[in-house]
């Protein structure tokens, strides 16, 4: 949709995207200060394949002080964002048959990396449990093949922020079996008021030998394109991931890390305390263009900067004497008739929901939300023809 989208501006189309996962603010201060620094001092050679050292020093301090548990530098792999941490989590832990628990609504690339590994995803539907991940699913769901289960929240694409109860059931079910825990925390900064993110291991410090923690700074610090994210796991995990990344792709960039060093060293909340009243602001505008709407539906709006929306009132129905077939049908008018993209359910396990990101500059998030709602009001019952 992104890339339809780019399509479309290049042909002189003014589109309002809700697609793009990423914040509309300039990076953080600190970051941009750390490579400027880097850039001065001609830090451009190879650093480590998994980071600097004292970047993994330093990281291994700050998770340890916000779990309550203890890490060291050996137990942090710094990599070219989250995504390849959470890649090379499934390439040394995963064997060709295994099987992992993959709660849907999922990040797309979730269940593609268990695949790419030779495992096999095991969806587990969340959308009648407030889309989140509840004991007795995951019970349900666990096989003699289970080798892992992946836990991402806040949730990208729902926004959920699991509870605290929910993650101490999870974590003692995980105990019981033996299972690996990939606990996805990208977007623990990004909670809104009232809403607390718990990481598992803080909840039980019993599951560290089996848990990968996978953070990033590409959401909270505004970062997405230079590409710097860091996993804590066990020792010999790491070791493990330092072969992989050592013959693939080597350390992330060296520039990115060394402003990720002077994040992490300042420990400034600066910028998440600027963001947090801006996401909410956001989220009370893009709201009050949903709830007049009859039937409209949402998943709990705790974290991240995402709506997803229920759309299974239109779906079936006619647009312009069109009918709209399914999710991505609906997905590819809004974006030609409306010039809005938003992201389809269908790449998330779910046909019934798109996703918004309502994390753009005020007045486009107005406009944006304004076609998305005129575009509904067009949309008529297909008995009635």
């Amino acid at each position: 949709m992104r890339s339809k989208a780019n399509a479309l501006k290049e042909s002189g189309a003014r589109v309002i995207n809700f697609a793009a996962g990423e914040l509309s603010f300039d990076a953080c201060a600190e970051m941009k200060a750390g490579a400027l620094d880097a850039i001065h001092q001609a830090r451009n050679r190879y650093t480590p394949p998994l980071g600097l050292p004292r970047l993994r020093e330093v990281l291994a301090q700050r998770v340890s002080e916000r779990t309550g548990v203890t890490f060291t530098a050996s137990e942090v792999a710094v990599t070219a964002g989250a995504k390849q941490a959470l890649f090379n989590a499934c390439m040394v832990l995963l064997d060709p048959g295994d099987e992992v628990i993959v709660p849907t609504p999922h990040w797309e690339t979730f269940p593609t990396q268990v695949r790419l590994a030779g495992a096999i995803p095991v969806a587990v539907d969340t959308r009648q449990d407030d889309y989140r991940l509840t004991r007795r699913a995951v019970q349900t769901a666990i096989t003699p093949r289970t080798r892992m289960l992946v836990i991402n929240t806040p949730n990208n694409p729902t926004g959920t922020v699991y509870q605290r109860q929910q993650l101490a059931g999870i974590a003692e079910l995980a105990l019981e079996h033996g299972l690996w825990v990939l606990f996805d925390e990208c977007y623990r900064s990004l909670t809104r008021p009232g809403c607390v993110h718990h990481n598992i291991l803080s909840l039980c410090p019993a599951l560290k030998p089996q848990t990968v923690l996978v953070d990033s700074f590409s959401k909270s610090q505004a970062v997405t394109g230079w590409r710097v994210g860091y996993a804590c796991a066990p020792a010999q995990v790491i070791s493990a991931m330092h072969n992989l990344q050592g013959h693939t792709t080597s350390n992330p960039s060296s520039l990115s890390q060394y402003a990720a060093l002077a994040t992490v060293t300042a420990g400034s909340q600066a910028f998440a305390d600027q963001l947090a009243p801006f996401l909410q602001r956001q989220l009370d505008k893009a709201r009050s263009y949903l709830d007049p709407l009859p039937g409209v539906a949402y998943a709990p709006a705790e974290g991240a900067f995402y709506l997803y929306i229920d759309v299974t009132p239109w779906l079936g129905e006619l647009y312009r004497g069109e009918q709209i077939r399914d999710v991505d049908h609906l997905s590819e008018l809004l974006l030609t008739q409306a010039h809005v993209a938003v992201v389809p359910g269908s790449g998330c396990g779910d046909p019934s929901s798109i996703r918004i990101s309502y994390a753009l500059e005020p007045e486009e998030l107005e406009e944006g939300m304004h076609r998305f709602v005129q575009f509904l009001g067009l949309v008529e019952r297909a008995d009635n023809y």
